[in-house]
């Protein structure tokens, strides 16, 4: 168990300088692409949620008018189903802004699909907190 552990933090870290490696141009402004939102799920899917969380069913880049980003679950009542769309903004402020947001919305994506929870910024939520830390991101709202 011990080595285990020992592995998930070698890993954590990793990733930890990878992102403060990355993020060195704060000031640069930072498009969004298909291909990085993809490759931080994976990161962050492995060293938040242990791999738990399914890929979002959708994801768009677009305007949006309130907010930086957006999780956004649909409801087919007809289905009887439910899918899971991820809306990003085309720009951001710089790459550490766009981090966040990504990750901030896979904590509701968590909240709805593993925990059946409502996905609003309660308890659950701000349990991640301290998980943030550890990769030297932020969970505001």
């Amino acid at each position: 168990m011990k080595k285990k552990v020992k592995i998930k933090d070698e890993y954590n870290i990793r990733i930890k300088k990878r992102i403060l490696r990355e993020i060195k141009d704060s000031e640069k402004k930072f498009v969004t692409t298909y291909k990085e939102i993809k490759k931080y799920f994976k990161i962050f899917n492995k060293s938040l949620f242990k791999n738990k969380l399914n890929p979002f069913n959708d994801i768009k880049i677009k305007r949006i008018i309130k907010g930086s980003g957006q999780c956004v679950e649909y409801l087919s009542y007809r289905k009887g189903t439910t899918f899971f769309v991820l809306e990003m903004m085309p720009k951001y402020k710089n790459k550490l802004e766009f981090l966040n947001t990504l990750a901030h919305e896979m904590v509701h994506l968590w909240q709805q699909t593993v925990m059946q929870d409502t996905g609003n910024h309660n308890k659950l939520f701000w349990s991640f907190r301290t998980k943030f830390k550890k990769l030297n991101l932020r969970l505001s709202y």
